[in-house]
């Protein structure tokens, strides 16, 4: 049987309800409207006084990556001092909020062509170059 792909409105309940545990977080869920701006990311509040907004992606997906204009609303929100971020699991928005200590990142590189790399906790499910499974790990200093 084939695993179904964690969607995108999964992790981002995921994300607020857990961030909705600690006193000093308010966080919202942005839906997407003729009167909103495209691109923003999809959840925003506030830490301790100071604005956060987060993009969600999903996760062990390579087709699943930041648009040119998210990468844009992202440099905007950052430009204007907030805190931003692309999570694609709890853990990745709590070490954006700065609520749990980093992990070293890693890097995976296709063990078949070796052209295709992917940074994050898993490797992806297939090269999508060659459609191989199988990936070299290399962790890369924070």
């Amino acid at each position: 049987m084939r695993r179904q792909p964690t969607l995108e409105h999964c992790i981002v309940a995921r994300i607020m309800k857990t961030l909705r545990t600690y006193p000093h977080v308010v966080v919202r869920k942005r839906h997407g409207t003729a009167m909103g701006v495209a691109g923003d990311p999809d959840l925003y509040g506030t830490i301790n006084g100071g604005h956060f907004e987060i993009e969600v992606k999903r996760p062990n997906d390579p087709s699943s990556q930041l648009t040119k204009l998210q990468e844009q609303r992202l440099q905007e929100w950052a430009a204007g001092g907030s805190i931003v971020g692309v999570a694609r699991c709890v853990h990745d928005a709590l070490q954006i909020l700065g609520l749990v200590r980093p992990e070293p990142r890693v890097r995976w590189t296709c063990e078949s062509c070796r052209r295709y790399t992917w940074e994050g906790a898993y490797a992806p499910a297939r090269c999508p170059n060659c459609g191989h499974r199988h990936f070299d790990k290399q962790v890369v200093a924070a």
